[in-house]
């Protein structure tokens, strides 16, 4: 998450509004953006969060330990 977070960002508004990341910069200004694909801006998108040990765990059964496969 280290190098999405140190990726320069920007925020638009209107029709194209939401995070883009700023892929290329030129000396006379001119960006290049592109969407922020990170897995937190798509749950940002949404309007969702991430559920917590407990919420997971109360829809879906405690987790186990590793089994060791894989």
């Amino acid at each position: 998450m280290s190098a999405v977070a140190a990726q320069p960002h920007v925020t638009l508004s209107g029709d194209r509004a939401g995070e883009y990341l700023v892929a290329e910069e030129d000396p006379d200004g001119r960006m290049v953006i592109v969407p922020d694909n990170s897995a937190q801006a798509i749950l940002n998108r949404l309007g969702h969060t991430r559920a917590t040990l407990a919420e997971f765990e109360a829809q879906y059964g405690p987790v186990r330990p590793p089994d060791g496969e894989g």
